[in-house]
């Protein structure tokens, strides 16, 4: 019995002849080399060689299941020896062997972490690539990332290219490599480049009333947004608080222009607003004014034809020698208008003639003018117009504004004009180009004269500082009968006035790619020969002669453009291999990918064995992984993805860089993963939310509540793993995370609906994970409650204490009590069988005590008193939750640091990990403490060499 000599060396404190004698008596009368009764041969095992087999062999012996009920049992003297041999000797094994990494598994990635990894990657949370895949099996301790349940199939290799594929075409490319999109349509992507564009805008300017037009029943704003938000501005240069949300650019140079004394025209009549403490909406409308004086809107649809547009939003000047003002009179009484002048220097002289009477298809009536006014006679046709024409003196050199009014005004002042925008004399085409402009209340002054040309440059100054918008928000515009312009970019002013080098390079790029991804520049070919041929039927297609070189010349430079792009595709596809594969690429592996076309690029790195599994590189000897396989370890363990560029690009075999990044990495949002992944599966709630188990006669609300049930778990995991709290607040967290239905639920108000933590839980009957609606509704029937479930869960799960499988033949428990018995007294009936009495005294007890909540997790009246397994009276969750932390705490943070290290490694809990664990439980217990012992630990930094393998076997 060599294993009986080499353990008694070990220990020095058994003598072969006590051991010996045992082991005969009461174990190889079944489980010699000669029987071998369960394939268990104990007289040739080494227990040095298979310590997992005398593991079990102790749980049997401790559990009272060897020797058998029919066998000689062991007196106690002879279990305290034989236990003492066997718990020893392993304890030594485990010491010598301390830090053995495990066995060396090439293991895919799982379907969360396939998930997880392909959001991060393409940054879209809405991706379930994984949904048509087999579902993953668990194994190790109980998790689904364990590599003894992560096989390969031909099925899953199917799926995985067709997924593969399907995120291929969610790759938007642009001339700068690609992005990914939730969509799959170019139209789509083209819509999505707008909201981008319109979202860069919406950052500087704000929208107002626009004016309002009306083209065969499409009804919109020309001008309706890019505007200044001129208010909010004004009042930011009396207010350094408001200014803080404003661009400081624009708001330094109006700021400026405010404080000058410089002589400027109009800004001269927005300065004395401003130094008068004018309320800032006030002086806003002011500039409003003289921003519609001073600017027009055209129509964009035909921009750059002949006689056409050149801009959507275009400069006015209202300044002439000479004008020709209208006014429309009123039928059948007679009015009085006043020709007023407002001098804008003593030496302008205005002369007002030829003022008349004109109507269709009659002869002009003169009219006399008397002094400053004009009588306008009562006896005029209903379309009769008058019309009168003020120019400038010969001899001025000055300058005077002039107006028509049915009243003398009060004072004299310069006010802004409004733009007329004269209709043809007859009619015209769809082709034709501008129409005319005139003043109602124009500025006379003398061509070329000093005067006009310091008018010129004021009115250019408040131009360059108050342009009427600063972009054109609509980018696609509809303001023609056929449209030859697909996208209008004139952002100008806002580039000039708000952005910096970055914001200008960011704005150029959205344009740059949305004209790459639409296409616009080929299409924009077929739309002119179409806008063309539809102009040969009723319009004059000359006049859209001069966008024809220019169009062709910007389709020609497009298609060279996109052949520059495909090599800059190409290398971002194998940049983003680098962070798929979680490694730098060799120049072969790159070489083979640059066989394809950057769409296929992309399926081929998604469907690479070294993007579906982690592997690692094959040592000889035990030794480190790389800080590549080490930051895929730590980023799969907290975050179940691959890991960021800083993770990556960090030296992790520095102990305080390692520690350091796992810290963050507990703080970040990614930590829900962990949350789920680990903290739901670990309680075995992990699919509550999809559970549809419950009896919906017996429990209409269960499946509107689900979702929150297992939400709360998640929250409450996520607020321990961020905040660092003790993993003992599991079991006595006085709070939890409820939303209104939650609430409502367990029986209590929350104000509002939304997700929030509450206090005092201890006074509701809840607190820590006894209490989770989860974990109740889980280890329950379909339409009762089953202490039976509850207790087995406590017992394994939360405890670890190892249970034999239940035996055969075991009568069901009928899914609804007798009317004359209580779930409890069902149970108990059930118990007194004789082969289920030793189990069920274990785990009974524990679920009786939780007996104060239904099957879907409500409190209500029950029997809650129960005597547990060591005789531990106890009463209802609190008396079990102060037994757990006192009598039991050590299992359960024995069982917690198991199930935490055996999910961070992705495999069982071997021998050789008990001195890991037992620093664990010996902890300050945060959680961040006992990650950081994980990720510190040889288990977790090392990978066992093929010489361990082979000694392993």
């Amino acid at each position: 019995m060599r294993f009986l000599s080499i353990g008694l060396m070990l220990l020095g404190v058994a003598s072969a002849a006590d051991v010996r004698p045992i082991l005969q008596t009461h174990c190889l009368n079944c489980h010699s080399t000669k029987e071998q009764k369960g394939d268990l041969d104990l007289e040739a095992s080494d227990i040095h060689q298979e310590p997992h087999v005398w593991e079990n062999v102790l749980d049997q012996i401790e559990l009272g299941e060897m020797p058998p009920k029919k066998e000689k049992p062991l007196s106690s003297e002879e279990k305290t020896q034989l236990v003492s041999w066997v718990r020893g000797t392993l304890d030594q094994i485990a010491l010598a062997n301390a830090g053995d990494p495990g066995p060396v598994v090439l293991r895919r990635l799982s379907n969360m972490e396939y998930t997880y990894t392909i959001r991060d990657l393409t940054g879209i949370d809405s991706l379930d690539p994984a949904r048509e895949f087999p579902v993953d099996g668990a194994a190790g301790e109980g998790f689904t990332n364990a590599g003894a349940a992560l096989v390969m199939s031909p099925a899953l290799l199917t799926k995985y290219l067709d997924a593969a594929k399907d995120i291929a075409n969610h790759a938007v490319f642009t001339p700068t490599g690609f992005h990914f999109s939730p969509s799959t349509s170019s139209q789509d992507w083209t819509d999505e480049m707008l909201a981008k564009i319109r979202e860069f805008y919406a950052r500087f300017t704000t929208s107002g009333n626009g004016t309002a037009v009306d083209l065969q029943g499409i009804k919109f704003d020309t001008n309706g947004g890019g505007l200044l938000p001129l208010e909010k501005y004004i009042a930011a240069t009396r207010d350094s608080k408001a200014a803080v949300s404003l661009n400081a650019k624009y708001l330094h140079s109006l700021r400026t222009a405010l404080e000058s004394h410089k002589p400027s025209l109009i800004l001269d009549i927005v300065r004395q607003q401003w130094r008068a403490g004018t309320p800032a909406t006030d002086i806003a409308t002011t500039i409003t004014q003289w921003q519609r004086a001073l600017w027009r809107f055209t129509t964009i649809g035909h921009i750059g034809k002949l006689n056409g547009p050149r801009a959507w939003q275009v400069p006015v000047l209202p300044l002439a020698a000479s004008e020709e003002l209208r006014f429309k009179p009123p039928v059948g009484r007679e009015t009085v208008l006043h020709l007023v002048t407002h001098h804008l220097d003593a030496a302008a002289k205005v002369i007002w003639e030829k003022a008349r009477l004109i109507a269709p298809g009659k002869p002009d009536r003169a009219v006399g003018i008397i002094g400053e006014k004009v009588a306008i006679p009562a006896d005029i046709d209903k379309d009769t117009e008058f019309v009168i024409d003020a120019r400038l003196h010969p001899e001025s050199q000055g300058a005077v504004q002039v107006r028509l009014l049915t009243s003398k005004p009060t004072t004299s002042a310069l006010v802004a004009s409004n733009v007329i925008i004269n209709k043809p004399k007859k009619k015209g085409t769809w082709s034709d180009g501008e129409k005319a402009i005139s003043y109602d209340a124009p500025i006379l002054v003398a061509d070329k004269s000093a005067t006009h040309r310091r008018l010129v440059a004021e009115i250019a100054e408040f131009r360059a500082l108050f342009p009427a918008a600063l972009c054109y928000t609509k980018i696609v515009p509809v303001d023609e009968v056929v449209t030859l312009t697909l996208f209008h970019r004139e952002d100008d002013h806002l580039k000039r006035l708000m952005l910096d080098d970055a914001q200008i390079g960011e704005i150029d790029r959205l344009w740059d790619e949305l004209h790459f991804v639409s296409e616009s520049r080929l299409k924009q070919v077929d739309v002119f020969e179409q806008l063309w041929q539809f102009a040969t039927q009723d319009a004059d297609p000359s006049a859209f002669e001069p966008l024809r070189e220019p169009i062709l010349k910007t389709a020609a430079t497009f298609k060279e453009q996109q052949k520059a792009a495909d090599a800059v595709q190409r290398q971002a596809v194998i940049n983003f291999a680098a962070k798929a594969w979680r490694r730098p690429l060799s120049d072969k592996e790159i070489a083979s990918l640059r066989t394809f076309s950057p769409r296929l690029m992309l399926a081929r790195v998604l469907t690479s064995p070294a993007f579906l599994y982690r592997g690692e590189k094959a040592r000889e000897k035990t030794s480190p992984v790389s800080d590549d396989e080490l930051a895929t370890r730590l980023s799969y363990f907290l975050w179940s993805s691959a890991p960021d560029e800083e993770l990556r690009s960090a030296n992790l075999q520095d102990t305080a860089t390692l520690a350091a990044q796992a810290r963050r990495m507990l703080t970040s949002d990614k930590v829900r993963r962990l949350a789920t992944e680990f903290g739901c599966q670990y309680l075995h709630v992990r699919d509550v939310a999809t559970l549809d188990e419950k009896s919906e006669r017996h429990f209409p609300t269960f499946l509107s509540l689900r979702d929150d049930m297992q939400e709360e778990v998640t929250r409450f995991f996520i607020d321990l793993i961020q905040n660092n709290r003790s993993v003992l607040t599991l079991l006595d967290a006085d709070y939890s995370f409820v939303n209104a239905e939650l609430a409502k639920h367990y029986g209590f108000q929350v104000k509002g609906d939304d997700w929030q933590r509450v206090e005092s839980m201890h006074d509701q009957g809840r607190g820590g994970i006894l209490g989770f609606a989860a974990t109740l509704a889980k280890q329950a029937g379909a339409s009762r409650t089953s202490a039976i479930l509850r207790g087995t869960w406590l017992s394994e799960v939360i405890l670890g204490d190892k249970l034999p499988p239940p035996p055969k033949g075991v009568p069901v428990l009928p899914e609804e009590a007798p009317t004359d018995l209580s779930e409890r007294q069902l149970i108990e009936r059930h118990s007194r069988d004789a082969n289920c009495r030793g189990c069920h005294k274990r785990i009974d007890p524990f679920g009786f005590a939780l007996e104060g909540f239904d099957a879907i997790g409500r409190a209500r009246q029950a029997d809650t008193k129960t005597t547990l397994f060591d005789g531990t009276a106890v009463d209802g969750l609190t008396g079990l939750r102060d037994y757990l932390l006192t009598t039991r705490r050590d299992d359960f943070l024995r069982q917690f640091s198991r199930k935490l290290l055996g999910y961070a490694l992705g495999r069982s809990v071997q021998l050789s990990d008990k001195p890991l664990i037992d620093a664990m439980v010996k902890s300050d217990l945060r959680i961040g403490t006992l990650v950081a012992l994980i990720v510190q630990s040889p288990q977790f930094k090392q990978v066992r060499g093929r010489d361990r393998v082979a000694d392993a076997r």
